[in-house]
């Protein structure tokens, strides 16, 4: 058995005792209890195992059912819970992933309270494998989990540029938290940059379910939150599988979010972002399906969760992106949806530039300032990097791609949000410049050309609508991430 020391368990008796999370409460000497707990945790489930008659789901359905005939008076009522996301949700920094982390947990919470199952676990919409909107939401009015005015019913299904096993793979590659989870903020709101996660998997899905998916009351519909178990488990997975570890950052650990979400007895709850960080061992646990690596082999959980135990109670790392040079800029600019437009980005001093980023801990990153979607709302970009002449055809696995991004809401839908005119995404430009660089096709003058592509969800003609575009800013940063922990033979070991 794993021994905790004291000083942990002294920390575990602090969260726990709080009830944070639902667990139960830690002692000095509750070891026994802790990993009673972990062991016996429910299991969220990939939705693809599950039978159309699995208790799992026709446990949501009926949940939805009792959560929609609530009194608007009571906080777990179905459109009191959609106004949390309305009210609260971030988007565009590093408080995406815990707040939603919470906001699932305790939306789970109140789901087994409604239907007394102690054991129930929401399950997760794999994209990655499965691209068509799941079956159990689909039908008429008499399924709690349909909802009319979807964009993305069968046959439409989501492409290999937004949600495929090679760009799902880069993302779990990054080290940086804050690349991988979306920029630092002073505050919950402000959208200070839209990491890679953020910016192209999670934004594009909602926006082809469409309907209420579109919006930031988005979830009234059911699929919602089998949307955001899977970025759940794409988090969890790059941490306990991949082995890349949180920001320690102070700003976000003590972080509160107090006066936001409620229980499944409707009471009020105050997590800390750092607090949530214990989550994943001890109020739930995954499936053993490969997100990726479709069809294959399952993980073995149970050898990660044992490291996972132990590192995940210790200290994140510091993650930071510090600049170190601007190399080079742009004013405001268009591009047509279902079009392109070129810029020539002249650079101060590109071949030194070019050459630091061979290091390990040097990147080229693409800041897309101000981007404004335009009123279709139906569009994503995608970047390349010395490929003037690309376009709507050209595929990702061209190496000139550098990376995607998409929008989140309906652009008449920002109210309280921000997004609209101020959003920023980063697209880490490294590795196509190597590749590149590699082929002989960037060389050592002061020029680089970035072409960015407006294509529309599903293909299509050009539209009259424009993109409009505040700047794009290349940087030189610095990533400072801790190493990944390497599982391998150190956990055959335990």
């Amino acid at each position: 058995m794993d021994t905790i020391d004291t000083g942990r368990r002294a920390t575990l008796t602090m969260l726990g005792s709080t009830a944070l999370l639902g667990v139960v409460p830690l002692t000095l000497g509750g070891c026994e209890s802790l990993l009673a707990q972990i062991a016996n945790r429910p299991r969220r489930r990939d939705l693809a195992t599950l039978a159309a008659n699995d208790p799992i789901i026709q446990g949501y359905r009926d949940a939805v059912a009792q959560m929609k005939a609530l009194p608007s008076t009571d906080p777990r009522n179905w459109n009191r819970q959609a106004q949390i996301h309305f009210d609260f949700c971030p988007h565009g920094n590093w408080f995406f992933l815990p707040w939603h982390r919470a906001y699932l947990l305790y939306f789970e919470q109140i789901c087994r309270t409604l239907i007394g199952d102690k054991n129930f676990a929401l399950p997760y919409w794999n994209w990655t494998c499965n691209r068509t909107l799941p079956a159990p939401f689909l039908g008429s009015a008499s399924n709690a989990l349909f909802v009319s005015g979807r964009a993305g019913v069968p046959p439409a299904a989501l492409g290999d540029g937004s949600v495929g096993p090679a760009v799902m793979d880069a993302i779990l590659d990054e080290t940086n938290f804050l690349l991988f989870a979306s920029d630092a903020s002073p505050g919950l709101r402000p959208p200070v940059g839209y990491g890679p996660l953020e910016g192209n998997p999670h934004n594009t899905v909602h926006g082809f379910v469409g309907g209420i998916m579109s919006s930031f009351q988005s979830p009234r519909d059911p699929v919602f939150w089998m949307h955001h178990n899977m970025i759940e488990r794409v988090w969890w997975e790059w941490n306990v599988v991949r082995g890349h570890a949180n920001t320690n950052d102070a700003a976000w650990n003590n972080f509160s979010l107090a006066g936001m979400f409620v229980d499944g007895n409707g009471t009020a709850v105050s997590p800390t972002v750092g607090s949530l960080n214990l989550a994943p061992l001890l109020s739930y646990q995954f499936d053993t399906s490969s997100i990726t690596s479709c069809g294959l082999r399952g993980l073995d959980i149970e050898r990660f969760d044992r490291i996972a135990l132990r590192k995940l109670l210790e200290e994140g790392g510091t993650a930071a992106l510090r600049p170190l040079r601007t190399l080079a800029g742009t004013g405001a600019l268009e591009v047509p949806v279902g079009g392109a437009t070129s810029q020539v980005l002249r650079l101060s001093g590109a071949a030194a530039a070019a050459g630091a980023a061979s290091g390990p801990d040097v990147r080229l990153v693409l800041r897309v300032r101000g981007v404004e979607q335009p009123p279709s709302g139906d569009s994503f970009v995608r970047v390349f990097v010395n490929r003037p002449d690309a376009d709507a055809n050209t595929p990702i696995t061209d190496p000139h791609y550098a990376g995607s991004f998409a929008f989140f809401a309906d652009p008449d839908a920002h109210h309280g949000h921000g997004q609209a005119g101020s959003a920023a995404f980063l697209v880490d430009a490294t590795a196509a410049v190597r590749r590149l660089r590699g082929l002989g096709r960037v060389g050592s003058d002061d020029e680089i050309g970035i072409t960015l592509v407006a294509v529309r969800q599903g293909g299509g003609p050009p539209r009259q609508d424009r993109l409009r575009v505040g700047g794009l800013e290349l940087q030189l940063v610095q990533s400072t991430a801790p190493a990944a922990r390497q599982f391998g033979e150190d956990a055959q070991k335990r």
